[in-house]
């Protein structure tokens, strides 16, 4: 694969690991919610006047909406990061059974065929779903955050950017089969 799609390919993963990072905050909240909890408390830290995104307080509500938020922002962005280094879901048996050149091709009508349609449904889907959000200023009912468009709209995002990964791979697979390199590494 070229030098240049190699680097567009790892740029992509960028949000990917930028969140891998936020593993941390998410073992945080998880430890905070339930101590909170268990305690019989509800709200950890309250102040006057409203503050984007938290409201009127930090609660454990918050810390719960947080959670999904994050654990949301892993899988959607990590599955980038998946899809390039080849540790996403296969099937295997079928994949052993195949020639390199043959699972080349499998990959690369796979990215267009399947993963851009799917990706391209979504994504647009996604938009509609994040600006309805935005436009309703829907936030949790609970005493949680918000805003919740922010995370509805990393739904778009992501798959528009999966979809760009997909697109960009099956071009580097193409050139790899026109040249004649098998090997299947894409780093």
């Amino acid at each position: 694969m070229p030098r240049i799609l190699k680097r567009l390919l790892a740029l992509l993963c960028l949000p990917g690991a930028w969140a891998s990072w936020l593993t941390l905050p998410l073992i945080a909240t998880i430890l905070i919610s339930v101590v909170w909890a268990k305690m019989g408390m509800n709200t950890l830290i309250g102040w006057e006047g409203q503050v984007p995104v938290l409201g009127r307080a930090l609660t454990v509500n918050s810390l719960y909406d947080m959670q999904w938020y994050i654990f949301a922002l892993l899988v959607l962005f990590g599955g980038i990061w998946a899809l390039r280094d080849d540790r996403h879901v296969s099937v295997d048996f079928l994949s052993l059974m195949m020639s390199p050149r043959q699972r080349l091709w499998v990959r690369m009508i796979g990215d267009l065929i399947f993963l851009l349609p799917f990706c391209a449904i979504i994504a647009w889907y996604g938009f509609a779903f994040a600006e309805v959000a935005f436009r309703t200023a829907e936030g949790s009912t609970q005493g949680g955050l918000n805003a919740r468009w922010l995370i509805k709209a990393m739904l778009p995002l992501s798959f528009a950017l999966l979809g760009l990964m997909g697109i960009l791979r099956a071009l580097g697979t193409a050139i790899q089969l026109a040249r004649g390199d098998l090997s299947e590494d894409i780093q």
